[in-house]
């Protein structure tokens, strides 16, 4: 038996940047004014939801490099942006059994989108964990202020039901140049995005028929979280082990495996990782 302590160790570095980071302290006098304003502007507040922001860009296209929401019901505000017709955006979301599913279709209070009638609106599709595919059909027009954001928009479809246990997919097709936001979940918690590419934090995208995983491609797990590391290893097939967790090792098998990481994880950020 081993620990994580074998060769092949990727370690964090200080320019690691940790997923969510905090504010350091404020002083006090700016804590209790804020604290008043809180209260003061309460009312208005009410019934007011702050979901956090997503962009689809280009490479959403490609329903492999979409992001995923880790928890689906968490609230996120995904935009997606079409320059003509016939271009798709894809974003992905995960459900746990139990979960329900809430998830709204809306388009920005802009010129452009309110001449656009009912037919010519992007066509959106919700995909199940099956691959059993709902069309999303606009079945109203109603008005919504979003304060944090201090814009309108448009309720066109609104969905609540149970979810099932898996990865959801959204795909939106254009039918002319337009703008869309999904509205996923309704918790107003911090949320975690899984998000495909190059670079630090990044899930490296998946290569067919890979035998050994490089030490690259390995590192950029670094600094996400323990279930976004785990689902980037699901995403491209390799195994995947935690060997330690908060200073505590963990027994593991010495075979080695080039197509298996090793990671250790403190405060649930994924630190080091050893290949095999």
């Amino acid at each position: 038996m081993a620990g994580l302590s074998q060769s092949r160790t990727i370690e964090s570095q200080s320019s690691v940047k940790a997923p969510i980071k905090r504010s350091p302290y404020a002083p006090l006098a700016t804590i209790v004014a804020v604290v008043a304003s809180l209260f003061i502007s309460l009312g208005n507040l009410a019934g007011a939801s702050a979901h956090q922001p997503v962009t689809l860009t280009a490479a959403s296209s490609d329903r492999e490099k979409s992001p995923i929401l880790l928890d689906g019901t968490v609230s996120f505000a995904v935009y997606a942006t079409m320059k003509k017709s016939k271009e798709t955006r894809y974003l992905r979301f995960n459900h746990k059994p139990g979960d329900r599913l809430d998830l709204q279709y809306l388009i920005p209070d802009e010129p452009a989108m309110k001449k656009i009638t009912t037919r010519n609106l992007p066509k959106v599709l919700l995909i199940d964990p099956m691959g059993n595919e709902e069309e999303i059909k606009p079945k109203e027009r109603t008005y919504f202020y979003e304060p944090y954001g201090r814009k309108g928009y448009f309720y066109l479809s609104r969905i609540s039901t149970s979810a099932l246990e898996g990865m959801y997919t959204v795909a939106i097709t254009s039918k002319r140049a337009s703008s869309v936001v999904i509205a996923v979940g309704v918790k107003e918690i911090p949320g975690d995005v899984l998000e495909f590419g190059v670079g630090s934090e990044r899930c490296p995208l998946k290569i067919s028929g890979e035998v050994e995983i490089s030490p690259t491609r390995a590192g950029q797990l670094i600094g996400m979280s323990e279930t976004g590391a785990k689902l980037c290893a699901s995403t491209n097939g390799w195994g995947y082990r935690v060997g330690k967790r908060d200073g505590e090792d963990f027994p593991v098998t010495k075979d080695f495996r080039p197509d298996r990481v090793t990671v250790a994880i403190d405060s649930g950020i994924i630190k080091e990782i050893l290949i095999g």
